[in-house]
């Protein structure tokens, strides 16, 4: 009888430690930089506030821009890219949204500093954001295209496969890029 209480006591502490061994790992992970985006304040009604980072390339301070301006393109017309998290973020959301922030300063960032192409990161839990989940029928948390002309949203795109994707980066970045292009020429993936 004594043999069982001692090996349960050895089990139950290697549970407890291996739970502690894993959160503490999961919170080394989190970037100091997806942290920031905690603490964005949004403001009411479709205003969401954006990050006042400069655009610049990451990959060895080269310019990757598409340049993804037609020539047909009419002018006022803008790409808002949305990252819509709620209050709840786990290691895997923030690499949701900085491999999503990477991949437009990487592949956009001309389109970015001209503000043809806005970056927006809104938490849907807060009050004055939740029209945001009935608007983009949203379930979880996502990369939304909305093209937007003379103050009116024309059309919308939720990219869809990032959750499939965040496990290679690299896949994840050119599904970015290849989706914001698919979106502005007008043809699906």
């Amino acid at each position: 009888m004594k043999l069982k209480q001692v090996f349960a006591i050895v089990l139950i502490a290697f549970v407890i430690s291996s739970l502690a061994y894993m959160v503490g790992r999961e919170q080394k992970t989190e970037s100091p930089q997806s942290k920031t985006s905690d603490n964005l304040v949004i403001a009411p009604q479709e205003q969401p506030v954006v990050e006042d980072e400069p655009a610049t390339a990451i990959q060895s301070g080269q310019n990757y821009s598409a340049n993804i301006k037609p020539e047909n393109a009419k002018q006022g017309a803008q790409l808002i890219v949305y990252y819509f998290h709620g209050d709840m973020r786990c290691p895997t959301c923030h690499k949701l949204e900085t491999y999503a922030k990477e991949a437009l300063d990487t592949y956009f960032a001309n389109e970015l500093a001209s503000k043809d192409i806005v970056w927006k990161v809104v938490n849907v839990d807060k009050p004055e954001n939740r029209h945001f989940i009935q608007d983009y029928k949203l379930v979880t948390k996502s990369v939304v295209l909305s093209e937007i002309e003379d103050d009116k949203e024309i059309e919308w795109k939720n990219i869809d496969q990032i959750w499939q994707k965040v496990g290679d980066k690299d896949s994840y970045l050119q599904y970015m890029r290849q989706s914001i292009l698919n979106f502005l020429k007008g043809t699906e993936l």
